[in-house]
Order: C-alpha cells, then structure tokens, then sequence
C-alpha cells in the first residue's frame, strides 16, 4: 500500500473506532428503548465492517490471487445462501453443479487472468444457455421456468455483479491496484453509510414509505437523508480517488441509488418467499441481505470508472 492507500485505511478504520464508540454510548442500560434499539444495529454493523476490513487488507496485501479468493469465497457462500432461500428441486441438482464448480471458478478465473472477454460474457450469456439446458436434460419440466429462473438470478446477483467489486483491482488506473483498492474501499464505504443510514433511520422516522405495496421499510425521508449522507462521504473523500469532489459526488449518486434498488428487490424476494421462511432458514440476517446493496452498485460503479477514468484500451481491463 501507498501513503494515500494507507491514510484512506486509517480514516475508515477511524470511521468504524467512532461507530463503535456511538453505539456503546447508545446502549447504555439508561438510555430510551429506541437508543439502545438503534445501539444494538449500528454494534452490528460496525463490527461486521470491522471483519470485512480485516479481509480487505489480508486480500490487498496477498496481491490479486488473495482478492479473487475472497471474493470468490463470498461468491460461493452468497450462491448457496441464495439457493437455500429459494429452494429448487432434485432434478436441478445437475444445473446447479455446473453453478458452483465451473461457472463460479470460470468467473474468477478470468478475472484473475484479466480475461475481459469472458468475465464480462460469461454468465449473461453462455451460462444463461447453459443452465436451462443442463436442466432439460434432466427431464423435468415441472415449473421449468421458474425454476431457471431461480438459479440464473442467482448466478447474476452473487457471482456476476459480486465479481465487479474485486475487479476494480484490474483497471488500468495511474496509481495502479493501489488506486484499484482506493476505489474498491470508496465503493463499499459509499454503499455501507448509505445502507446503514437507512437502517438506523427507519428505527427513528416511521415517514412515507417508498413502496408500502412491497411492505418496504424505506422512507422517502429517510431515502433523502441517506442519499445526501452518501454523496457528502463521497465528495468528502474524493482526494483518495481519481474524481474530483463533483465526480466524486456524482458517482456515489449513482451509487446510492443502485443501493436503494437492491434494497427494494430484496424486500421484493422475501416477499415472494415468504418473510417468515428466510426467517426459519437463518436465525440472523442472511448475507446477502447486507451485501445485496453492494451487489447492485458494482457494476454501475466499475464500468463508469473504467469507461471515463482508465488510461488503458476499452477493449480490456
């Protein structure tokens, strides 16, 4: 890591010590039920980003082999998650096969090879193919669609978009995969104050629900606060970036956005499965439903940097 690589670090990890701080503060036997309520979301959150810093690191300072292992670790584990909360049948055992040990490892594979042809095809389109082939050779045609469906969204969502965010160590930056980092540390800070500004509003300002027919808990109040609070971050850290602060500003926009969305399909999911069943399947908060904002804005976030910010050919990394 680089001097700024290491002063970006430490300002997140100074971010997360303040959290820590704010939510022991919060929890504190005297304080209302809706403080410690709060106390108790934030403790969570950090000390999850505290772990997910600790992996960051490990993975930048292990070079690009350590990144592609992580995340394709998280890949593989959000996959899984994702197939247990929309269960499939035993004649799409041979489907999802082809899913977790030639899809997933071809991902990264190209990835890590900065194969950008293949990384970038793929899944939309050759394992789109694949899987409901692999599926009628299988000779069940109960619910066929859906079923395919299930498998190839998972496939987008936890591999495909996962696999942007590791990518951005790949782009043909000035500062190198040192910038690559700053970038991929800029997206997830971005994503995490946005995501967990909404959380912790939703316990204080009930508001106007974004999409009450969804049963959403999002607030058009707390949409704007936690749209402003991102895009502020966003421009206030724009130094450890290649954008200028309106740059900066505008894509964490975008970025707040796209979190928003991934926010909204989730609720969306665990409608259509059943809230009460993902409840039964984790005892805690599944994953994916922390990582599902991130999922959505990785993509956005990679391909306008490397359209707009790279010095390298559009034909690759």
């Amino acid at each position: 890591m680089d001097k700024l690589t290491i002063l970006f670090f430490g300002s997140v990890l100074g971010l997360l010590a303040l959290g820590t701080l704010c939510a022991a503060f919060l929890r504190r036997k005297q304080a209302g039920a809706t403080a410690q309520a709060v106390g108790a979301t934030l403790k969570a959150r950090v000390m999850a980003w505290w772990a997910m810093c600790g992996v960051m690191a490990v993975a930048m300072l292990s070079g690009g082999i350590g990144s592609v292992i992580v995340f394709g670790l998280s890949s593989f584990l959000l996959l899984r998650e994702f197939i247990t909360i929309t269960p499939t049948r035993k004649a799409d055992h041979g489907a999802l096969f082809w899913a977790f040990f030639v899809v997933l490892p071809l991902q990264y594979y190209s990835l890590y090879t900065g194969w950008y042809g293949l990384f970038i095809i793929l899944i939309p389109v050759y394992a789109f193919l694949i899987i409901p082939i692999r599926m009628v050779a299988a000779g069940d045609a109960s619910r066929f669609l859906e079923r395919t469906a299930k498998i190839q969204w998972g496939l987008m969502l936890c591999i495909y978009c996962v696999s942007h965010a590791p990518a951005l160590l790949k782009l043909s930056l000035p500062g190198g995969v040192s910038e690559g980092f700053r970038l991929l540390l800029f997206l997830c800070l971005v994503v995490q104050i946005h995501d967990l500004t909404h959380t912790l509003l939703e316990k204080v300002i009930p508001g106007h629900k974004v999409a009450a027919t969804l049963g959403a808990r999002e607030s058009w109040e707390a949409v704007v606060l936690a749209i402003g609070l991102s895009v502020g971050t966003g421009a206030a850290f724009a130094w450890a970036t290649p954008f200028s602060a309106a740059q900066a500003a505008g894509m964490a926009l975008g970025v707040s956005i796209m979190a928003l969305a991934g926010r909204l399909c989730w609720t969306a999911i665990q409608n259509d499965r059943g809230r009460q069943g993902v409840v039964v399947v984790h005892t805690r908060p599944p994953m994916i439903e922390r990582l599902i904002p991130l999922c959505f804005a990785a993509p956005l976030f990679l391909h306008l940097t490397r359209y707009f910010f790279t010095t390298g050919s559009l034909a690759g990394f």
